[in-house]
């Protein structure tokens, strides 16, 4: 069994890579660099304005830490064929679930440590602490997120109280109890207790699952969500062919499509923007991107980053659109009924150039209100102006008349 997640775990990671690869690709690196350099300089002049002994520091920490803690989920990789064809198997998949934990602990503590390694100048710097207490708070925080897992893997099986254990208001109030001893009592007592919790979930579990039986549907579907969560992040910057939207109504959009008059040449204008709005795909895709860059924009201060980051968020939004163009291609009524083809795209070019314009308000509203120059300002509305107009007048349809080219 352990083979076996070995060579699921390879196949997983290549899968992985391909799209790591689409994701960080040379423009998004370029602009992470310059995010993380401004996130560092703006927290380092942040730790200058602080002074030993503010009140709220412990809280902020232990808040920062919970949350760090429930990152880094229990990755089985396990398929829905398993509950067939693994059943006989059943005793030997305990191997199976360990190595799975074992290679969860990889990423999970990692972002443990890195999250420590941040938070260890404003513990410095605002409650005095040494580095030997750092590092047994760091330690305990690695401990604890190990319980977690081991609570992870418990709720594998049909463990009689694994359920009420494994409940995440569980594992929050866990969490905030082993941290809150440590912030303001000791942390090497953090680090005890959090040893002790460990030993007696390890001590616990395995004096019961021999006896138990896997809950197969209850981890598919807990290893299918985890994995949904993946393929939407990827399916910001790339198409993702294992994530299927879903249709929703929202009668509340009708007032808009009434602004679209009944004639011949709009009639994709009219099933665009009625596909767009009803499909989750492509517009749950618009919206989670214009807050991520609502949201990094407001705390991002400086002359050019923000004019970088708008820039980058508008061209990401308008890539990620482009294939809906063929999201009707397989509907055969699209192609009886006499619509030119440059009335298709001038359609789908009108769309896009809607969606850039909103989407670059929004995100330059945030751009004047978290930044007092007016410079700033301006030449982000200047940038934004000029790339909503290339991206949909000139790239799209360049983009899109090439493509088709290709495939005829």
């Amino acid at each position: 069994m352990t083979a076996l997640f070995k060579t699921r775990l390879q196949r997983h990671l290549r899968e992985m890579a391909k799209y790591l690869r689409l994701v960080f690709n040379d423009f998004f690196v370029f602009a992470l660099l310059f995010l993380l350099g401004g996130l560092g300089y703006g927290y380092s002049n942040m730790l200058k304005t602080l002074r030993l002994g503010v009140w709220w520091a412990p809280v902020v920490v232990l808040i920062v830490l919970t949350i760090v803690a429930q990152i880094g989920r229990f990755a089985t990789l396990i398929e829905d064929a398993d509950r067939v064809f693994l059943l006989p198997k059943e005793r030997a998949m305990h191997a199976y679930l360990v190595a799975a934990r074992r290679y969860s602990q990889g990423l999970a503590q990692a972002t443990q440590l890195v999250a420590v390694f941040l938070l260890a100048p404003f513990i410095s710097v605002t409650m005095g602490w040494t580095v030997l207490s750092i590092i047994e708070l760091g330690v305990a925080q690695v401990i604890l997120k190990d319980t977690l897992l081991r609570m992870d893997l418990a709720s594998a099986y049909q463990v009689t109280g694994q359920t009420r254990m494994n409940r995440w208001e569980f594992k929050w109030v866990l969490s905030l109890a082993v941290l809150a001893v440590g912030l303001w009592i000791l942390p090497l007592v953090a680090l005890g207790l959090a040893i002790i919790l460990d030993a007696v979930v390890l001590v616990w579990f395995s004096q019961h699952w021999q006896s138990q039986q896997i809950r197969w549907r209850e981890q598919i579907k807990i290893e299918d969500n985890r994995m949904l969560g993946i393929y939407r992040f990827f399916n910001m910057f790339t198409e993702v062919p294992m994530l299927t939207g879903t249709i929703k109504r929202r009668r509340y959009l009708d007032g808009l499509f009434k602004l679209i008059k009944p004639r011949h040449d709009h009639v994709y204008l009219y099933l665009f923007s009625r596909g767009m709005a009803r499909g989750t795909e492509f517009s749950g895709l618009v919206v989670r991107l214009t807050v991520i860059g609502m949201l990094l924009l407001y705390f991002v201060r400086g002359a050019w980053l923000p004019v970088v980051l708008a820039a980058l968020f508008i061209y990401l939004i308008g890539f990620q659109l482009l294939p809906f163009f063929q999201q009707y291609d397989s509907v055969v009524f699209t192609h009886v009924y006499p619509i030119l083809p440059a009335q298709r795209m001038h359609s789908f070019v009108t769309l896009m150039t809607l969606i850039l314009s909103v989407t670059a308000l929004l995100l330059w509203i945030v751009v004047a209100v978290a930044n007092p120059h007016l410079i700033t300002a301006g030449v982000t509305l200047l940038v934004e102006v000029v790339e909503v107009w290339y991206l949909a007048r000139i790239y799209t349809p360049q983009r899109l008349t090439r493509s088709i080219e290709n495939r005829g």
